[in-house]
């Protein structure tokens, strides 16, 4: 743990309460903290509120052991910062992951809930009106009694109701079927700098109850320039944020920016090259079964690689040759073991290539993250929208590697 961060913890009906202000901040803006939360403040019964109570303490354990990562300069030559692959070209280039402006107001942002537990739970609740997220149902569900309780519909149904696609869909029966096993297990691993387990295998409620989207899986004409495993195969859950449990629009009288949750993603795939306007960060969590198992390849827009083909005052369309000599050198892996951390500013182009030839069960496994982006309140960027890159030789279908791909660039307003 970070040498600079000192807590006191309170420990009753399995619940963490942060009694200790790290030295980085200013207890001025901690204590005491005013929020605004998005939208009325929820209101539960006697009955329910045991299940809100138990959905807020996993909640708090996991915000917290996320802010204590990303400020732990343990192992690192960084202070108060974990260290960030930002761009895997070159070599690959690293930050101090704390540096950005962004990620520091995040930090603070959890810091003032934690320590303003009961003021920061009235913008919290189980979202379990919204029609849009759903439960990955199996066995996750079946461990939780939060998530029977918020019945939220699953991923099963959400595949036989709403994805055409066949093949999509039957990527998506496999990955119903599959999630407990993706996210739970011995192969699921907290990089070091973690003070604890915020895994599903240490916060089950949690996991199965956050509201899960299959992002990528109802027909979109942006879904041309995708491929059907991912489709089928990839979901993400918000835990903080705009659209997650807790909903807050102002933290005194400064907006929130900050997105925090989980993403998962079935082995044998590539996340297409894409980008988007606002800065995002994954903590892998997974062990490899294979050396270089889960590849990244992340290339800034200001890189002399990335050429200009068209612009104009909301728009930059650039290539970048993925097939040049030596490319393969611009993958770099991850793990929960080795560089567990990236973090991609605006307009980064990126795409994961997750092997699954290694695996004795590829239909059991998936790269799991703990993910977050940190100004998304900043809409004038379009909220982050994921624009989804092409191949420049045959436009409209995703890029495959070795392929020149073409992107539609933000520009991004300062």
């Amino acid at each position: 743990m970070n040498r600079k961060i000192i807590f006191g913890f309170l420990f009753c009906s399995n619940s963490v309460i942060a009694t200790g202000i790290p030295d980085f901040l200013d207890p001025k803006d901690i204590q005491g903290a005013e929020f605004e939360c998005l939208g009325a403040e929820p209101k539960y019964s006697v009955n329910e509120q045991k299940y809100i109570d138990v959905l807020w303490d996993e909640t708090l354990t996991y915000l917290r052991g996320f802010a204590i990562a990303l400020t732990n300069d343990n192992g690192s030559e960084c202070l108060n910062s974990d260290v960030a692959l930002v761009d895997s070209t070159q070599g690959g280039q690293k930050i101090c992951v704390m540096e950005q402006r962004d990620m520091q107001l995040m930090v603070k942002n959890i810091h003032q809930v934690l320590n303003n537990a009961d003021e920061a739970k009235k913008c919290f609740g189980s979202r379990k009106e919204i029609n849009w997220n759903y439960s990955p149902g199996g066995k996750l569900t079946e461990i939780s009694p939060v998530a029977k309780w918020i019945d939220r519909t699953t991923f099963k149904e959400f595949f036989d109701k709403k994805v055409v696609d066949k093949e999509v869909q039957q990527f998506g029966y496999s990955f119903t079927e599959n999630f407990y096993k993706m996210v739970t297990g011995n192969e699921i691993k907290m990089p070091a700098v973690f003070p604890y387990d915020i895994s599903a295998n240490s916060l089950p409620n949690l996991w199965a109850s956050a509201g899960w989207f299959p992002m990528y899986a109802e027909e979109s004409k942006r879904n041309d320039k995708n491929f059907s495993n991912i489709r089928g195969g990839y979901a993400y859950a918000e835990v903080f944020g705009h659209w997650g449990l807790l909903r807050i629009d102002q933290i005194n009288g400064e907006k929130v920016g900050a997105e925090v949750g989980m993403t998962v993603q079935i082995v044998d795939t590539l996340y297409p090259f894409h980008n988007h306007a606002i800065s995002e960060m994954y903590y892998n969590m997974r062990i490899p079964a294979c050396i270089n198992q889960f590849q990244t390849m992340a290339i800034r827009e200001n890189s002399p690689l990335v050429k200009t083909i068209k612009e104009d005052n909301k728009m930059r369309r650039v290539q970048f040759d993925a097939g040049q000599l030596n490319v393969d050198a611009m993958w770099l892996s991850g793990s929960a073991e080795q560089d567990p951390l990236i973090y991609f500013h605006p307009n980064t182009i990126h795409g994961f290539e997750i092997d699954g030839s290694c695996e004795a069960k590829p239909q059991e496994r998936a790269i799991v993250s703990v993910w977050a982006r940190s100004n998304a309140h900043d809409t004038r960027n379009d909220y982050g929208t994921t624009l989804l890159c092409e191949s420049a030789n045959n436009l409209g279908i995703p890029a495959k590697k070795g392929e020149v791909i073409q992107c539609d660039l933000t520009k991004v307003k300062w």
